[in-house]
């Protein structure tokens, strides 16, 4: 826990930040025409990653009341 709110949470916040960057980054990609596609791909990476460790955490939190 940091400042009393569960890792999940604050996981679960890195997750969503690194979600609308990636999805500005395929804006800029699609629709601008800019040459950030190999970002794109490595936020997409590091936005599963995140979403992954997110979900083990509040799996723990939700279902047996783990709290980390």
């Amino acid at each position: 826990m940091i400042l009393k709110i569960p890792l999940a949470v604050w996981f679960g916040m890195l997750t969503i930040i690194l979600l609308f960057v990636t999805a500005s980054l395929g804006v800029a990609v699609f629709k601008f025409h800019k040459n950030v596609f190999k970002y794109h791909k490595l936020f997409a990476m590091l936005t599963v990653g995140f979403a992954i460790i997110h979900l083990v955490l509040a799996v723990m939190l939700w279902f047996f009341g783990i709290v980390i």
